[in-house]
């Protein structure tokens, strides 16, 4: 789906855990409940702070979510792509959005009213199962966010990721990852200030772990990379209680990986 074409919000959420092991008379009551929200490049979809009405799945586009300091200083905590969905645990707890959403691209999503979503939790227990399990392996996903930004240096955030995103290898131990958000994104999200991504991006090249082209980063041995991140140079003291080392020991342990 792309654009503002019609969207068969049954059919779409038949597809997506939780709302695929709904029986067909439940899953239609929830879709006859459903509307279609859309928002565009750079709008809000909610803000911080505001009351959690319902659950919204986005259907297209892309919409960073992010926690905003007074003074404006922003930290991205996750990107909420296709088929993925926000706010269950605010609405589980009746809390309000500890942070705001923000369309990267021009977004629609399915917003399922509390009253609906609380008529299927309580007369299915396989839904209610199933939610509970989408919600902990978010928070799984945050934990491992946590570990990274305390434990990781900048560097290893930053290969780290890049692996992460790597399709395929090729027959000479290359990979080239084409990065679909812009790199202030990435920066935020993996809690970096922009200029310091930047800076470790060239040493990172400097050092001939990455080549980057605009938004194409190519590793010319991804094998390098893995065993630099092995090496235990971010989570030493986790490792055999070796000093984790940072600065210059970590550029040096970088240039003989």
């Amino acid at each position: 789906m792309s654009g503002k074409e019609w969207i068969d919000v049954q059919a779409f959420l038949g597809g997506i855990e939780p709302y695929s092991v709904l029986d067909a008379a439940a899953l239609s009551r929830l879709a006859a409940a459903a509307r279609i929200v859309r928002v565009e490049r750079g709008q809000s979809l909610f803000e911080q702070g505001q009351p959690c009405a319902g659950v919204h799945v986005v259907a297209t586009g892309q919409l960073k979510l992010a926690f905003t300091s007074p003074h404006g200083a922003e930290k991205i905590v996750t990107i909420a792509v296709v088929r993925e969905s926000i706010g269950e645990t605010c609405l589980s707890l009746g809390q309000h959005y500890p942070f705001h959403a923000e369309a990267l691209r021009d977004s629609q999503l399915a917003f399922l009213p509390r009253l609906a979503l609380s008529e299927c939790l309580q007369a299915n227990p396989d839904f209610l199962y199933c939610q509970m399990q989408c919600i902990a392996r978010k928070l799984h996903v945050l934990l491992q966010d946590v570990e990274s930004s305390s434990l990781l240096s900048g560097t290893e955030r930053i290969l780290d990721f890049l692996i992460q995103a790597v399709d395929s290898i090729e027959g000479d131990g290359s990979a080239t990852v084409e990065l679909s958000l812009p790199k202030s994104i990435i920066a935020s999200r993996l809690s970096l200030t922009q200029e310091h991504f930047s800076r470790l991006l060239r040493q990172l090249s400097e050092s001939g772990m990455i080549t980057v082209a605009g938004r194409s980063v190519s590793i010319p041995d991804v094998d390098r990379v893995s065993r630099y991140l092995d090496s235990g140079a971010g989570h030493g003291q986790c490792r055999g209680g070796r000093s984790g080392g940072r600065g210059r020991a970590d550029w040096e342990r970088l240039a003989v990986a």
